[in-house]
């Protein structure tokens, strides 16, 4: 029964995605600092989840479903404090991610899941190992060109794998955009490689 495997997906979804944010973030910031653990969330939870998502489910209602929990999920830590060891106060970088993919899963699904699916990934796993390469080459938080090379190459990489060229040239724009601090990244870097790559497609 296609509805009873959707549950039972979301129902392993959901207790991953705890083991990683409740456990695995933690130990990580017992070790290496709140940044590092916020980074985990992205590559382990956050990415993991997203390129799962089409394979799991037969239609958009767990999806957004279980992104609309993460959301509150998000928003309950910055305003109770639950999620100290990767939530950073007034920095709500992590509610302005959820919505997006939210946004983008619900947008894409019918139309072509992988361009929402991708446009999310360049910034889960994109940012995610710009983060870990800042952390062993700088050592603190900063924009350097090593953490930029690194999204590069896994932006364009992965991209081209799930999409072809049109996933390609939305990885190449999204490593761009990183780098630009107007709008914050986990709004322009999905959104805007989204738009990209839908363009490129309708040509």
């Amino acid at each position: 029964d296609v509805i009873f495997n959707d549950i039972v997906n979301a129902a392993w979804l959901i207790a991953y995605n705890a083991f990683i944010i409740l456990y695995v973030s933690r130990k990580v910031n017992e070790k290496f600092g709140r940044y590092m653990a916020r980074k985990t969330i992205h590559l382990l939870s956050a990415g993991v989840s997203l390129i799962l998502c089409p394979f799991l489910f037969s239609d958009l209602s767990f999806p957004v479903l279980l992104a609309g929990l993460m959301i509150l999920f998000t928003i309950l830590g910055h305003t109770k404090n639950f999620f100290g060891w990767f939530q950073e106060k007034r920095n709500y970088a992590d509610i302005y991610f959820t919505v997006t993919c939210t946004l983008l899963l619900t947008l894409f699904w019918n139309y072509n899941v992988w361009i929402g699916v991708l446009s999310c990934l360049f910034m889960a796993w994109g940012d995610g190992v710009t983060g870990l390469v800042r952390y062993v080459v700088y050592k603190r938080r900063t924009k350097g060109v090593w953490g930029n090379i690194a999204m590069f190459i896994l932006c364009a990489g992965l991209g081209y794998f799930l999409l072809g060229s049109i996933g390609l040239i939305g990885g190449v724009f999204s490593s761009i955009i990183e780098k630009f601090d107007k709008v914050n990244d986990n709004i322009s870097v999905p959104l805007g490689s989204a738009v990209v790559m839908m363009a490129l497609g309708l040509l």
